[in-house]
């Protein structure tokens, strides 16, 4: 799963959470790319899904490649 597609998960996640736990759902695990996450409350779970999307996010920004120009002074 691309990065992009893995946060907009992470997202949809938390989204299904908060709406299930305002209905009186408590949702207290969730797995993504084969990683199954338990915790023992749901804002535990969404804290957790929002650790790992600012990892990701810090992951993809990492993984940009960057150019760096240097010109000699003298013209």
């Amino acid at each position: 799963m691309k990065p992009k597609e893995k946060i907009q998960k992470i997202d949809e996640a938390i989204d299904f959470v908060i709406l299930n736990l305002s209905n009186g759902t408590n949702i207290k695990e969730y797995e993504i790319d084969n990683v199954k996450i338990v915790k023992r409350s749901p804002l535990e779970l969404i804290d957790e899904l929002r650790r790992i999307k600012k990892l990701t996010i810090k992951d993809m920004q990492k993984s940009k490649q960057s150019v760096t120009y240097v010109f000699d002074g003298n013209l």
